[in-house]
């Protein structure tokens, strides 16, 4: 849940599945003649759209915070989180493997941000049980992409770190890359308009075309509805 703030008592509730179709719906108008379309086309844009699927299982009856309000996707606990992000590998997956994939290596990843803070840096380190289920899932989302990378052709002998490959490993390798960090921006770009805030004023880990270093990129907000990216 995105809870975007009104005025004085008031807030905006917007799901986490609504904001990933605003990211899916992004992707599908991203390249030009300097950044590439994703390929595979329509598994990556489904793998984008469906990269929350999981979290109605929390937002169609959410959690309170201490305030009474229900709980941005910034708060949740570590059981809601592990929840709802198995629940959204689980119903990519079923849309296909590439799709699984690429949510897989997007929670792998958030986990990993959880684990070092960087979604709240003012938060209470996490209890041990809170990183032992941390622990259990990372190992669990490996095991997934695991048997996802061999169905799909993608080597398991190569070493990777949190799920991505080297970059130059291998072609398929860039690919991938590149598409999951065209997930990642989306998912920016997205919460940046659904919070109606410029959460992430520089982003500079995204290749404009598989295989080549990443492009930084700048972003603004002129007014809450309205995000201009640069180049």
């Amino acid at each position: 849940m995105i809870r975007r703030d009104a005025g004085p008592d008031h807030y905006y509730l917007i799901t986490q599945h609504d904001h990933a179709l605003l990211a899916g719906e992004l992707a599908r108008h991203f390249g030009n003649s300097r950044f590439a379309r994703p390929d595979p086309y329509q598994e990556t844009i489904t793998g984008i759209t469906l990269h929350d699927s999981g979290w109605p299982l929390h937002d169609d009856a959410p959690t309170l915070n201490p305030a009474g309000q229900p709980l941005h996707v910034f708060e949740v606990p570590v059981p809601i989180a592990v929840k709802v992000w198995s629940a959204s590998v689980d119903r990519a997956a079923q849309a296909g493997d590439y799709p699984g994939l690429l949510v897989s290596l997007h929670v792998l990843n958030l986990s990993s941000l959880l684990l070092s803070h960087a979604f709240n840096p003012a938060a209470k380190p996490l209890s041990r049980p809170d990183v032992f289920e941390m622990n259990k899932f990372q190992h669990r989302q490996v095991e997934i992409q695991e048997t996802l990378r061999a169905r799909l052709g993608l080597s398991n002998d190569l070493p990777r770190q949190l799920g991505l490959a080297a970059p130059g490993s291998a072609p398929a390798e860039d690919q991938l890359r590149f598409n999951f960090r065209l997930l990642t921006l989306m998912d920016r770009l997205s919460l940046s308009l659904c919070c109606g805030k410029n959460l992430f004023p520089t982003i500079d880990d995204c290749p404009p075309i598989p295989g080549r270093p990443p492009l930084p990129l700048t972003s603004t907000m002129p007014n809450p509805s309205t995000l201009t990216l640069s180049p």
